[in-house]
């Protein structure tokens, strides 16, 4: 049974309500993934979107030669392949769970059919793609402008804001990341991962355990992210 208040806070359903969402529900159906299971890869023909209902999905591109930058972590009510969907064109990224996730999908006719009857998902659709560009847009220029330092830092930021959530710094953050998925979120190497948390660890900013990143010292940390 899908919750169609759930679907409300799918950013391209925000501006219909539920008795608009109910003839979809029948239309969307439940995938379950593993930890580490790929959902699809850079490349892959598209005819589904997917909503995440639990856990979290990395989104990823490849060079040839094989290294992957991460450039989206994606939480519950976020959805993903909207924009392969839109044009028929093929994958244009990886989605890996990075944990064990639940997710709706939905079929491409399915979802035009859909857009043709409530044309205001169309332009929610735009900002939601407008939002992410300008993301990337983001995370280029601070490849760009910064050091590994500061762009360790400014990511530290936004994934203890994610993981948080309205808890938001009322105690130390823990991040769910290994130095591997750091890594391939700044773009950047494992030693210099290794490094820089080192020295985070050793000025009190921060902890590290397996695969947990704990923020012990936000403000320490936003004055390193400052450029």
């Amino acid at each position: 049974m899908v919750d169609l208040d759930f679907l409300t806070t799918v950013p391209i359903f925000a501006n219909l309500k539920p008795a608009q969402l109910e003839p979809l529900t029948p239309r969307l159906h439940q995938r379950h993934f593993h930890r580490g299971e790929v959902i699809f890869n850079q490349g892959d023909s598209a005819d589904l979107l997917y909503i995440i209902v639990a856990g979290t999905v990395r989104i990823s591109i490849a060079s040839e030669d094989g290294r992957e930058k991460d450039i989206a972590l994606l939480q519950p009510g976020e959805c993903f392949g909207e924009m392969a969907l839109l044009d028929g064109s093929d994958r244009s990224a990886t989605a890996t769970a990075m944990e064990a996730s639940d997710t709706l999908t939905l079929l491409r006719q399915d979802f035009f059919e859909f857009i043709g009857q409530h044309p205001e998902v169309i332009a929610d659709t735009t900002s939601l793609l407008t939002r992410r560009l300008r993301h990337v847009n983001q995370m280029v220029g601070d490849m760009a402008f910064f050091n590994a330092p500061t762009r360790i830092a400014k990511h530290l930021l936004e994934l203890a804001a994610t993981y948080a959530g309205v808890a938001y710094w009322q105690h130390p953050v823990e991040i769910p990341f290994g130095h591997d998925d750091l890594a391939r979120l700044v773009g950047t190497s494992r030693e210099t991962i290794s490094r820089v948390l080192n020295s985070y660890r050793r000025l009190g900013i921060l902890t590290i355990s397996h695969r947990r990143i704990t923020i012990v010292d936000r403000e320490a940390l936003e004055q390193v992210a400052s450029p």
